[in-house]
């Protein structure tokens, strides 16, 4: 029964990582500042904001798909019987 519901959540947790990595992006994805540019211009606070939300969104999903990866490899050893 364990197993059955860490395999469950498992896959439901690796299911809304990737949607969120698929919304928001890898965490250690370049900014959209172009700081350097001479016609550029300077960041906004919302610039700011909106790369810290996408940031911490991407690294929510990595999260959650390593943590769901390792929930069903739990549930797979723990369903196995014992051998010996």
């Amino acid at each position: 029964m364990i197993a059955m519901i860490l395999n469950m959540s498992g896959l439901a947790a690796t299911l809304v990582g990737v949607l969120l990595l698929f919304r928001f992006g890898m965490p250690y994805r370049v900014p959209q500042i172009n700081e350097g540019s001479l016609w550029a211009d300077k960041p906004t606070a919302q610039d700011l904001r909106l790369n810290r939300r996408y940031r911490l969104w991407g690294w929510v999903g990595l999260v959650l798909i390593i943590l769901g990866t390792f929930a069903q490899i739990v549930a797979v050893l723990l369903s196995r019987p014992m051998v010996g």
